[in-house]
């Protein structure tokens, strides 16, 4: 061996380093556990996120580093990496020193050439914890029974795959909206921000809770949570932000998560229906278990279905107009028409028929029907005074109608001039399935002068598919895009991204959920053109209630 040769010692120390490397390009923490699952080796920023150094962090119980609803399934995929032998990308959420909950994504395999031992790669979730943030905002400040209905229905399966037993508890918040109202922005913010940091330090994965009605939340949490434990800690939670002398009074109901051979989706179905009871029923619920959710939600969809069939027949909906107005003047440049339903329980829940009706194929009917009352109602107005123009749903399941587009054709060459008063706004683009043919049909209302209107675009690659795709007028930004705009940099550089993309091209833009003037703001620094809320105006049966707000309005 020459002078200048590296020792056998500093070659295996330079393989060992230029494996390390390589693992950190996918990894930011690497373990090495024995068959008891302690700590053997690890590499990586151990300090900052478990107050111990790597040197330290030998003998440790890798399962003491995970947030405790988390360390069942945790364990139990571990011991299925003796019957698969790895173990891919699977979210944990870490029990950071800091108190605060760490999400990442753990792989790794059992390797039997060396003990038997584990090694483990685990990746920091950035994005996530920013996404996290963003939904915490989003309970704070909306609720959002579907985006809750859909985390806590995955949390669940993963417990139920784990054997782990768990509960959705549902809380009612006595006088919240009444004592928020009198609060000012920022401390209703602090309230329901301090309500949602409990529900989630309580919820499966620290993020199985949210916002479902005005004054009403929901959680998944483990079998020995105890409910009453959690609405105290609401309440003297909350104590700190409300008026002297008043105080919220917290009840609560708790469903079995009996999934069983339930799929994630029918989790998530019986979950919104045990939501829409409990908001419409004031505290109660007429089933003891999401099975028995699920079984009554089935007996009701068919009663739902002739209902709307009638409904459909006899005109018998009521049509209110919501403004959309321009960012940077606030004056109305269009509006919404949205269906109400006349029956005033089945209003509670007008979302919720309109996506069974897509479900069942029986939409087409009602979006004719809501054209036309539509088309009467601004004749009407017309008469008075001239209106801006009015955004009438259309459901990408009826464009893909032959039926319905030949209908919608013949009754719009039965109304000459109604290009002038109304466009088009497509809901539900997820189910279709030919957009080539659906952007044939989009085209032929847009040759008749109809500007058409591409609702819940967001970030993810399936709206920049359709933005390819179709070929429209507007496109409307749906609430996480905004909420996330409002709550990171990260979500207003995307939403800045995407405007200019669009203004690029022609096409302008609506944010939706702007509440108040500091998001009107940030949304107009975004580059967004026009917005959506109660900010600039709740819905109205009377579009000319909001008069002194048209564009040469003075």
């Amino acid at each position: 061996m020459t002078a200048n040769a590296p020792s056998a010692q500093a070659v295996f120390k330079a393989e060992r380093d230029r494996f390390l490397k390589l693992a950190f390009c996918r990894a930011d923490l690497l373990f090495e556990l024995d068959h008891a699952h302690e700590i053997v080796f690890c590499a990586g920023p151990t300090a900052p996120l478990f107050g111990a150094i790597e040197a330290r962090m030998a003998g440790t119980r890798f399962f003491d580093l995970i947030a405790e609803g988390e360390r069942r399934r945790t364990e139990a995929a571990m011991m299925n990496l003796d019957k698969d032998g790895r173990l891919n990308d699977m979210p944990v959420v870490l029990r950071s020193g800091k108190g605060s909950p760490v999400h990442a994504v753990l792989a790794g395999f059992r390797a039997r050439e060396f003990d038997n031992h584990f090694f483990l790669a685990l990746k920091i979730q950035l994005a996530e914890a920013e996404a996290a943030a963003a939904e915490a905002c989003a309970l704070e400040e909306q609720p959002d029974e579907a985006a809750f209905a859909k985390v806590a229905a995955q949390r669940l399966h993963q417990a139920g795959e784990a054997g782990d037993e768990a509960k959705v508890s549902l809380i009612r918040l006595r006088k919240l909206k009444e004592l928020a109202e009198k609060l000012g922005g920022g401390q209703r913010h602090s309230l329901l921000a301090a309500i949602g940091r409990v529900l989630r330090r309580y919820s499966l994965g620290g993020d199985a809770a949210g916002r479902i009605d005005d004054d009403s939340f929901a959680f998944a949490h483990g079998a020995g949570i105890d409910p009453e434990k959690v609405n105290a800690e609401i309440e003297e939670a909350a104590q700190a932000f409300l008026p002297a002398g008043t105080s919220i009074d917290a009840r609560s109901v708790t469903l079995e998560a009996d999934i069983g051979s339930l799929t994630e989706d029918q989790v998530a179905r019986a979950l919104a229906h045990s939501m829409q009871q409990f908001c419409a029923g004031k505290d109660r619920l007429t089933v003891q278990s999401l099975t028995d959710a699920l079984d009554e939600m089935l007996d009701g969809t068919v009663k739902t279905a002739k209902y709307f069939q009638q409904v459909t027949k006899k005109g018998d909906f009521d049509v209110v107009y919501m403004p959309i107005c321009d960012l940077r003047l606030g004056k109305v440049h269009h509006f919404e028409a949205l269906s109400r339903f006349r029956d005033a329980e089945r209003a509670k829940s007008t979302f919720q028929i309109i996506t069974l009706a897509e479900n069942l194929g029986v939409i087409a009917d009602f979006d004719l029907a809501v054209v036309a009352k539509v088309t009467a109602e601004l004749d009407k107005v017309w008469k008075r005074k001239p209106l801006p123009t009015v955004a009438v749903n259309l459901s990408g399941i009826s464009l893909a109608s032959d039926r319905f587009v030949e209908a919608l054709h013949k009754y719009l060459g039965r109304v000459p001039g109604l290009n002038r008063r109304m466009m088009f706004e497509m809901t539900e683009s997820a189910g279709i399935a030919d957009m080539e043919r659906t952007n044939k049909v989009i085209q032929s209302l847009r040759s008749k002068g109809y500007l058409f209107s591409l609702d819940d675009f967001g970030a993810g690659s399936a709206s920049f598919d359709y933005l390819n795709a179709f070929d429209v007028d507007i496109v409307k930004f749906d609430g996480p895009v905004v909420r996330r705009a409002c709550a990171s940099k990260r979500g207003h550089d995307l939403l800045s991204t995407m405007s200019k993309m669009c203004t690029q091209a022609g096409i302008q833009t609506v944010a939706e959920m702007v509440e108040d003037k500091k998001v009107a703001n940030q949304l107009f620094y975004c580059g967004v053109d026009y917005g959506q809320g109660w900010y600039f105006g709740k819905p109205s049966a009377n579009p000319l209630d909001f008069e002194g707000n048209f564009a040469g309005a003075h």
